[in-house]
This record gives C-alpha cells, sequence and structure tokens, in this order.
C-alpha cells in the first residue's frame, strides 16, 4: 500500500510540476511577446525619424545637384570657352559670372568695391559683346540649352 501511495503522490507532484512550469513558460512567452512589441515600436520610430531626416536631406541636395558635378564642370568650361570666344577681359568675365548667379548691379558693386554706374558700364559691354538684349536674355542664353525642347 505504501508503494502505490507514492505513485499517487508523485504523479500528482509531477502534474504539479508541470503545471506551474506551463505557466512560468505562458509568462515568460508574454514578456518576450511584449519586449519583441517593445523592439518593434522603437525600431520603427527610429526608421520613421530616418526617413524624415533622408527626405529632408534629399531635398536639399536635389537643389544642389541639379547637373553632376562632372556636368556642372563641363558647363562652366562651356561658359567659360564662350567667354573666350566674345573675347570679354577678366573683368567682364567676372560681372558676366555674377549676372549668371543672379547678382544684382548693386550687389556687384557691393562685392567688387566699384562704383553702380561702373558695373552698369561693364554690364552693357557685357551684353553687347554677347548680343544679348539684357540680363534675362544673357542668362537664357546659357540655360535654355539645359531645358528640354517644348512640345
Amino acid at each position: 500500500m505504501s508503494l502505490e501511495s507514492i505513485e499517487v503522490f508523485s504523479e500528482s507532484k509531477l502534474a504539479t510540476l508541470i503545471s506551474e512550469f506551463a505557466v512560468y513558460l505562458e509568462m515568460g512567452i508574454g514578456v518576450l511577446s511584449l519586449l519583441g512589441v517593445y523592439f518593434v515600436f522603437t525600431e520603427s520610430m527610429t526608421l520613421k525619424k530616418e526617413i524624415r531626416e533622408s527626405k529632408q536631406l534629399i531635398e536639399t541636395l536635389s537643389h544642389k545637384n541639379l547637373l553632376s558635378k562632372s556636368n556642372r564642370e563641363e558647363f562652366w568650361n562651356g561658359v567659360k570657352e564662350q567667354f573666350r570666344k566674345w573675347n570679354y577681359t577678366e573683368t567682364e568675365s567676372e560681372i558676366a559670372t555674377y549676372l549668371l548667379r543672379g547678382f544684382s548691379n548693386q550687389q556687384i558693386a557691393g562685392t567688387r568695391g566699384t562704383s553702380l554706374r561702373t558695373i552698369e558700364t561693364q554690364a552693357y559691354s557685357v551684353y553687347q559683346k554677347s548680343g544679348t538684349r539684357g540680363k534675362l536674355d544673357f542668362i537664357a542664353y546659357f540655360i535654355l540649352p539645359l531645358l528640354p525642347d517644348e512640345e
């Protein structure tokens, strides 16, 4: 009789241990699930931030890099070659560069430390030698070839 009671006691003790193990296992799985959700959440927030920063960077760079570096160098070399063909003096080339960059005559005068009248005379000379009628026409001479043809 004592052996039977030991077997029953052992089976009930084993059942209790298995039951407790199952509870702890479920709690562990629950904790790991919560940690997984937290990890996914933090990663998604980090990725959202990185995507936002990347979009801002792309926006900033897209304006600066309308042309690749090699294309910009090629473009600038073409501009300088055209200045040589028009027989610009060094000063006229400098004034023409400021004009292409969108500087006003007043800004050029301030930058170069000369009078507005001097800059107006030099700009007029730039336009005359290039065969253009003014600043917009001068800039368009260089920009239009970069634009797609009208349909």
